[in-house]
């Protein structure tokens, strides 16, 4: 059978699991709404500073290189711009520990939020519906995510600031050249689906595991609590215990690092191409003699 339809199929199922994108945005939204506001202004702000010290770096160097080629004395505008320089790159500093702060406030309130409904809606269940494996692993999965969606939730955080970035500096590029935000784009597009790609099998992977945790934990709880060991020494259970506890964490073991090992090595040869576009692109402006383009326009 040919792995290519297959290849296709995840990618579908991976872009339709985005739907569920928008239900846990609710849910941020309903934690707080306050700290998100504030999050993503400061996360735009964030994202428009590195424009705006690009631009007063052009700004010094043309009034630097005006002041040698005129000869002239070093005027009051290059300190101002030197100045300005300064307080951006303060407010860049600033701007990032405001918004780990509001991050760890969101995470809080994100945390107790989830919680509190994972544990209203498992109390208003049927004693019955705890007696169905597969609906148990979801509710599981569901009182893990409480906390683990907060990587999740900041890094849209980051997408969304890192978007506003890029946008903005391919804006710039595209003026100076429109051939080197091509170059660029495409050194840039490997790398991104393949992070993108192990992305997605990790947390396919950390699906799938979801059974096997929950007996490790189980495992790990009876063999080592106070209250089991009795029943351990009387009935001779712990080899039993301990053997299948190894199994079940070997496994999972050795598919972390099976993953994580072809993400070592396809991501070694991504980052690759995607050093080299940067270099490519590098030369590329460096090589221009075009009179269109003088040292003041760089």
């Amino acid at each position: 059978m040919s792995k290519e339809p297959e290849f296709w199929s995840g990618w579908r199922e991976r872009l339709s699991a985005l739907r569920n994108v928008p239900a846990v945005l609710r849910f941020v939204w309903d934690s707080g709404r306050t700290v998100v506001v504030l999050s993503l202004l400061s996360r735009i702000c964030s994202a428009l500073l590195p424009l705006a010290l690009f631009w007063v770096s052009k700004l010094i160097i043309d009034t630097i290189y005006r002041i040698l080629i005129t000869h002239q004395p070093v005027s009051a505008r290059l300190w101002w711009l030197v100045a300005a320089e300064f307080a951006l790159a303060v407010t860049a500093g600033v701007l990032g520990r405001v918004i780990d702060y509001l991050d760890a406030l969101l995470a809080g309130k994100y945390t107790h939020h989830i919680s509190v409904r994972v544990m209203e809606h498992a109390a208003a269940l049927d004693l019955t519906a705890y007696e169905n494996p597969e609906f148990y692993d979801r509710l599981e999965r569901a009182r893990v995510q409480a906390t683990d969606r907060l990587y999740m939730i900041q890094a849209i955080g980051r997408l969304i600031q890192q978007a506003i970035t890029t946008i903005t500096l391919s804006v710039s590029i595209m003026l100076f050249s429109p051939w080197l935000l091509l170059l660029l784009i495409v050194g840039v597009l490997p790398a991104f689906a393949g992070e993108t790609h192990f992305a997605f099998l990790g947390y396919a992977k950390n699906f799938r595991q979801t059974p096997i945790r929950r007996q490790l934990d189980y495992l790990r709880i009876l063999g080592g609590s106070k209250e089991a060991a009795k029943e351990l020494k009387l009935f001779g259970l712990k080899n039993f215990l301990t053997g299948k506890f190894k199994r079940l964490s070997t496994q999972v073991y050795e598919e972390d690092v099976a993953l994580a090992r072809r993400k070592v090595m396809a991501g070694s040869v991504l980052a690759a191409i995607g050093t080299a576009g940067y270099y490519t692109a590098y030369v590329f402006a460096s090589g221009r003699r075009s009179p269109a383009y003088s040292v003041s326009e760089l």
